[in-house]
């Protein structure tokens, strides 16, 4: 069994999970299965569901179908259907962390931080190591003015080999609400030199900027994010220059 990834656009974060099953003798279930995942690439998921309930109907421990199902309910935002179906799968598999990790990003994306919290947790008991759960618990813990554990858990996918600007920049947004200033600085640095047209950090560094007494160096970045687009740095520089 073989997984491989889609990624959303309805659903931020949302990883999407997709099982196909390759064999010489398919069963019924899995040539539905498949004739699902086709209409999903085809982003069809209204059609796909149906396909996938047929085999539910007739197969109820057909794990694969549920997670399919549950990923065309997240593209359609219909998110309590969609964890209703990874509930089903996680009852069945409690070590699956695939199963944990797209229910605790449904339940973020609820704005359902505890709950998410609580599954991202029982995630990283299984493997500490998984980059995407700390990094997500990081910005549920910072939903929750959790500022010291968000940084904790982003300083952990970081050390565990996560190299991104997202994850850089949101860990130097949960130093900066600590007021350590300088270090959200360094973060951000880091941040624009993976991605230089990142707009929100040239802004936000130059706010840290400014709060950690460099009025130049924030003038400076706050201009960087006008030119790029960044609607905030209009009205902020008038402020600032006066």
């Amino acid at each position: 069994m073989t997984k491989f990834y889609l990624q959303t656009t309805t659903i931020v974060l949302l990883i999407v999970l997709v099982f196909v099953v390759f064999g010489c003798n398919k069963s019924h279930e899995d040539r539905v299965n498949e004739n699902a995942i086709e209409l999903m690439e085809k982003h069809k998921y209204t059609e796909a569901i149906k396909e996938l309930t047929t085999i539910v109907k007739g197969d109820k421990n057909y794990l694969p179908a549920y997670y399919n199902r549950a990923i065309c309910y997240s593209f359609l935002n219909k998110n309590r259907e969609a964890i209703n179906d990874l509930n089903f799968v996680i009852a069945k598999q409690k070590f699956e962390e695939e199963a944990y990790l797209n229910r605790a990003i449904l339940f973020e994306n609820q704005k359902n931080y505890q709950l998410a919290i609580k599954d991202y947790s029982h995630l990283l008991s299984i493997n500490p190591r998984n980059i995407k759960a700390l990094h997500f618990r990081g910005i549920c813990k910072y939903y929750m003015k959790d500022y010291a554990g968000a940084v904790t858990d982003y300083g952990q996918s970081i050390k565990y080999g996560l190299n991104s600007s997202g994850v850089y920049y949101n860990k130097a947004v949960a130093l900066d609400c600590l007021e350590k200033y300088s270090n959200a600085i360094k973060y951000y640095d880091k941040a624009l030199k993976i991605d230089k047209k990142l707009k929100r950090a040239y802004f936000a560094r130059g706010i840290a900027n400014l709060k950690n007494g460099n009025k130049e160096a924030a003038i400076s970045d706050i201009k960087k994010s006008e030119k790029l687009g960044f609607k905030k740095a209009k009205n902020v520089l008038k402020e600032i220059i006066g």
